[in-house]
Formats: structure tokens, sequence, C-alpha cells
């Protein structure tokens, strides 16, 4: 299995719904893609940040989904705001440990 988690920052506290409503629009798309084992997003309780975690068959279906032209619409919007600082975003992926570790 291949685990993503992504957090993206609310730099701009007046842009809270919007992201909350893009990352709703989002979540929806990724349910959609092939491989996707398990999704779980988290508000911060101080609603500055969302957290992502994602569970993927492997590597090669989570690539496949970034590359999807499914999330077209919605990339816009998170690009214009990364753009003008408004928000942040990070990526992080990892490999699962073996049980012998």
């Amino acid at each position: 299995m291949y685990y993503v988690i992504t957090r993206t920052f609310i730099d701009d506290p007046s842009l809270k719904d919007n992201v909350l409503k893009m990352s709703k629009a989002s979540a929806e798309i990724f349910r959609k893609q092939s491989g996707l084992i398990e999704m779980k997003s988290l508000l911060s309780e101080n609603e500055t940040h969302i957290s992502t975690y994602l569970v993927w068959d492997n590597q090669q279906s989570h690539l496949s989904c970034m590359e999807s032209k499914d999330f077209a619409a919605v990339t816009v919007d998170w690009t214009k705001y990364m753009q003008e600082g408004k928000i942040r975003f990070e990526l992080e992926t990892y490999l699962e440990m073996k049980s012998d570790l």
C-alpha cells in the first residue's frame, strides 16, 4: 500500500468556507479514482488547515490520480489561491513499514 498525507493551510481566514467547499469537491473526485482504498479529511481545531489522509493500492494509483483530468475544474481555484498566497499546500508520501522492523 501507498500512503499520502496532504495539508492545506488557510492563510486567508476569509476563504475558509471556499476552501472547505473545494476540499469537499476534491474528495468526491478522489473517491472515484481507481486504487483508492481509504480517505479521511480533518479540519484542525483552530480551523487554519485541512489534513487529508489517503491510502492507495500502490504508488502508480496515486500518480495516475494526480494526472487525472477529473480535477481540472477544481484545480483552477486551488492554483489561483496558492499563487495569491492565500493558501499553502504540502504533500508527503509514505511506504508501509515491514512488520519485522
